[in-house]
């Protein structure tokens, strides 16, 4: 097996273990037997327990981005790549069972603070995401032109709000609902005029 696939076979099993008995109660030992390998040989891809939860994180995080930067690559216009990142951007926790769990744990893996971010470097690109999506829906005359990086920022600020009301200090509402009236919203604006 490739360093790669085994990094990633640990990272995962790292993940599934912290998101359902917690960061105190799992040891490294834990990954290693999920992995079928010794507790040295995962000291060989990170030095501690922290940096394995980090790392399981950040992996975890970056697969996210990545799957919708795939997924918007499969459309060529704006208004529909920005549905994309919105809609699956949402819809990924409902798929990814371990990393939904973790986030309800770890309420500090979300933070509208950058200087506070763990995460930084992935969200970051999310960021960069957007922004190109943004900026090509103004070259394409299909969004108002607007300050990008402020825009950028609140909505990106906005969505990262809204996935803690969603997954981590849910009340039971309609997270689907307030969703899809959100993006229509964006979309359509508040005023009639």
């Amino acid at each position: 097996m490739e360093k790669a696939d085994k990094k990633q076979k640990i990272f995962q099993a790292a993940l599934s273990l912290f998101a359902h008995y917690g960061y105190r109660k799992t040891t490294v030992e834990d990954v290693a037997d999920k992995v079928g390998m010794t507790k040295s040989n995962i000291y060989f891809y990170v030095k501690n327990k922290q940096e394995l939860y980090e790392k399981s994180v950040s992996h975890a995080l970056e697969k996210w981005r990545d799957t919708i930067a795939a997924e918007i690559e499969t459309v060529s216009n704006a208004k529909e790549k920005f549905v994309i990142v919105s809609r699956r951007s949402f819809e990924y926790l409902n798929d990814h069972e371990d990393l939904r769990a973790l986030l309800m744990k770890d309420h500090d893996i979300f933070t509208l603070s950058p200087s506070e971010d763990r995460f930084y470097e992935v969200n970051h690109g999310a960021m960069m995401m957007l922004k190109e999506v943004i900026r090509q829906g103004i070259d394409e005359g299909a969004f108002y032109p607007v300050d990008v990086d402020h825009v950028t920022e609140f909505l990106f600020s906005v969505y990262i709000m809204f996935l803690i009301k969603a997954y981590v200090k849910s009340d039971g509402s309609s997270s689907d609902r307030m969703f899809e009236e959100g993006l229509a919203l964006i979309f359509r604006g508040l005023c009639k005029i």
